[in-house]
């Protein structure tokens, strides 16, 4: 698990597209710079608020699309 710094966030320096594509997601959901962000796997982005409540983000290769889950999934039917 890796943290990112505000400097990985504004540069968009994650590992994957995956990555890209769920930081892109939460760039444009929420006001980015009050979560910490961590990455977790090829496609998945762990979120934890101020108030250490955490969620994690995940990109869906079957749908293209960003689903979020209260706890981490395993990424089983995730691979294309």
């Amino acid at each position: 698990m890796k943290q990112l710094t505000k400097e990985n966030i504004l540069k968009n320096q994650v590992d994957t597209v995956e990555q890209f594509k769920v930081l892109d997601y939460l760039k444009k959901q929420l006001s980015i710079f009050e979560f910490d962000l961590y990455l977790i796997d090829r496609f998945t982005i762990k979120v934890i608020d101020k108030n250490n409540k955490q969620g994690y983000f995940k990109y869906n290769t079957k749908t293209k699309s960003v689903d979020f889950y209260d706890k981490n999934i395993k990424n089983k039917g995730m691979e294309r």
